[in-house]
């Protein structure tokens, strides 16, 4: 079906107004494609995190850090809200009742120790500590240990003080085994 002079009215200015137009035309063109939201390390950390969560809080991925924090005095600080505004996080904890961020967490895969990526998380880390929300870096990893991820959670939320657990008197077992990236990707 051609979409030329034939099809009048509403429909037929709505079908002409979408239809893809030649480069330079002045029409307004779609060029957009569905990507993935988390790659194939962030999913499996995700499922990991959400399987160990309690029942009250609810995890956010992606998020921008423009919906975490406003910026003072807006009007006088446009460069403070363009420095976060296309900026996210991998992880936010909410309370699932009231969907208050509790706490952020950044999975750090290796691109985090590139020049420019160690100047941008010294940059959130301080956004993150001057706003009063807990962030949480996690290095990536092909397995996580669920209760020494809950323990890490619960120190930066100050729900168990900072101090490291005594050494045991011999090696144990830990209680959970490992989840790695194979529980969720099997051969």
């Amino acid at each position: 079906m051609s979409l030329g002079s034939e099809n009048k009215g509403c429909l037929g200015m709505l079908l002409r107004w979408l239809a893809p137009s030649p480069q330079g035309s002045g029409k307004i063109t779609f060029p957009y494609g569905k990507r993935e939201l988390l790659s194939a390390a962030e999913l499996t950390f995700f499922r990991v995190l959400k399987s160990q969560l309690p029942e009250e809080w609810h995890l956010l991925t992606k998020v921008n850090l423009a919906d975490l924090f406003f910026v003072r005095q807006p009007h006088r600080n446009q460069a403070a809200r363009n420095r976060i505004d296309r900026k996210h996080v991998d992880f936010v904890i909410c309370d699932a009742r009231t969907m208050q961020p509790l706490l952020a967490v950044e999975l750090d895969d290796a691109s985090h120790e590139r020049a420019d990526r160690i100047a941008r998380d010294a940059f959130v880390d301080r956004v993150f500590e001057v706003a009063g929300l807990p962030l949480l870096h996690v290095k990536f990893a092909w397995a996580y240990q669920p209760e020494v991820l809950m323990h890490a959670i619960r120190q930066k939320l100050g729900m168990i003080p900072v101090v490291p657990p005594p050494l045991p008197s011999q090696p144990s077992e830990p209680s959970q085994p490992p989840i790695t990236v194979r529980d969720f990707y099997p051969e």
